[in-house]
């Protein structure tokens, strides 16, 4: 008798004690909705895109070069002005109504993608070329401009191929970045490589004699030969130099909505309804007409 009044005693302690959990859990059940709630608040204003940022800041901040003409330099009255800026501009406009509602960040090569990586800037248009390497780390949207390496070289050092460069007496100056060291080691074994950190320096290392050659995108190696008559193009037939290549907005990897929205514009520009004024910009710029907009007569299909 004495157990089974242990064991009802015992039930009714628990059962006692379960009532009292059931209530203790009720009254708790509300502050775990607040915080759960709470919780995911914040985890999507952690996750808003940049494009919200953008929106918000009601300002776009823009990585770009001062020292590489015609997509983006310094002009004499020392504005900053190219191709890259009129497009940096024309994007401001679409996002918030404004031309003027940009920021200009002012890079050196090596600085490009920890900037954007960082958030210092919104995105680059840096004549940043497309490489597998890079799309490792940073986002690329699609090209904005079809371009190559070129080599730009003194007329007075008698040489008009990129081969004739390849020989100790020589010093070939290059962007100081991996895919420009790489294809000097590949391309130009024996020439001295001098390495800079911008394209005016490349160009006046060449100039004033601390540089037989130099290597830089077709664009901005057109400028220079265009504007100096005591430089030329080196024929690259034959060797890497010859490729096409692409230059490319990047920006930071994850954030597919504004990744989006500069792809689209991008390719509006190219291919779409911006065509015209891509044309404007080529001609204003480039001093040429730009690639087809499509490689086909679209009335046809």
């Amino acid at each position: 008798m004495q157990s089974g009044a242990t064991g009802t005693g015992q039930l009714a302690s628990e059962s006692s004690g379960g009532s009292r959990v059931k209530i203790r859990l009720r009254r708790f059940l509300p502050c775990l909705a607040m915080l759960a709630t709470f919780s995911v608040a914040t985890q999507a204003r952690a996750q808003d895109s940049q494009l919200d940022v953008v929106l918000k800041r009601d300002k776009l901040i823009v990585g770009t070069y001062s020292t590489s003409p015609p997509l983006a330099y310094v002009d004499d009255d020392g504005k900053l002005v190219g191709f890259e800026i009129d497009m940096a501009h024309a994007i401001a406009k679409d996002l918030l109504g404004d031309p003027n509602k940009v920021e200009f960040v002012v890079l050196q090569s090596d600085g490009r993608f920890p900037a954007a990586l960082s958030g210092k800037i919104d995105f680059g248009l840096c004549s940043t070329t497309i490489t597998g390497d890079r799309a490792v780390r940073i986002a690329f949207t699609r090209p904005y401009i079809d371009t190559g390496g070129s080599v730009i070289a003194r007329k007075d050092a008698g040489i008009t191929t990129l081969k004739e460069l390849n020989d100790p007496k020589f010093t070939y100056a290059i962007l100081n970045v991996p895919p420009a060291i790489a294809r000097a080691k590949e391309v130009l074994p024996n020439v001295k490589q001098l390495l800079l950190d911008s394209p005016s320096a490349l160009f006046l290392a060449v100039k004033t004699g601390r540089a037989t050659a130099f290597a830089i995108d077709k664009p901005i190696a057109d400028y220079y030969e265009f504007e100096n008559k005591d430089l030329m193009r080196l024929d690259t037939a034959g060797t890497p130099f010859a490729y096409v290549q692409q230059d490319a907005i990047f920006l930071k990897p994850g954030d597919f909505k504004w990744w989006l929205f500069l792809d689209t514009w991008v390719g509006e520009l190219r291919y779409g309804s911006r065509y015209d004024q891509y044309v404007a910009w080529y001609q204003k710029w480039l001093k040429k007409d730009p690639p087809p907009q499509r490689f086909y007569d679209y009335n046809k299909y």
